[in-house]
């Protein structure tokens, strides 16, 4: 793969390049700024990917500690609401399962939930042992809300892209989430 290296101005006002971009790609923009003689190898591409990805933690820790996105609902709580949604009513065990978490924690998630309103627990008619867990009306309003929140949080940070760089991120946070579930690993990065 050929990459392109055009010259910016990186971080401090030094000539930086932008790295990890092939041309033809539909938003051949998106690259990393790297500093030129920062110590950074132009085809680390891996060590960047690290770096960045640590970095994002700590915003999304940053931008979360100051916002009152999640006063009613933790952030956990709001993605099992999501999941929810997406695959209908299910036991705890399959939850756990398409959130990639033990069932013990996310019967302690799903008993928050529970005790806020935001789902209900319904007898499985195939298997009284167990039941499944669906959505309340407070749940989809509490759902809606948070998304239309966190929507507008992100619009507000890539308001000024390109819509073809929005749909490459979009595409490649995608992949990497689904690498992380298919490689059996916790969606936790630290």
């Amino acid at each position: 793969m050929h990459v392109s290296h055009p010259s910016v101005v990186g971080e401090g006002g030094g000539k930086g390049k932008i790295v990890g971009t092939p041309p033809g790609e539909p938003a051949e923009a998106i690259g990393v700024v790297e500093d030129v003689g920062r110590g950074v190898a132009e085809d680390d591409a891996i060590g960047v990917i690290e770096l960045e990805l640590l970095k994002l933690v700590r915003h999304l820790e940053t931008f979360g500690r100051r916002g009152s996105l999640y006063l009613h609902i933790d952030r956990a709580g709001y993605l099992a609401l999501r999941t929810i949604e997406d695959l209908g009513p299910l036991s705890t065990k399959a939850l756990a399962s398409a959130l990639n978490l033990d069932a013990s924690t996310v019967t302690r998630q799903v008993a928050a939930l529970e005790a806020g309103g935001f789902v209900d627990r319904r007898p499985d008619p195939n298997d009284r042992r167990s039941s499944s867990i669906l959505l309340t009306v407070g749940g989809r309003e509490m759902m809606a809300g948070v998304e239309q929140e966190r929507r507008q949080g992100i619009e507000a940070l890539v308001d000024a892209w390109p819509d073809s760089e929005k749909a490459v991120l979009g595409r490649v946070l995608h992949k990497l989430n689904t690498s992380l579930l298919q490689n059996g690993r916790s969606t936790r990065v630290d």
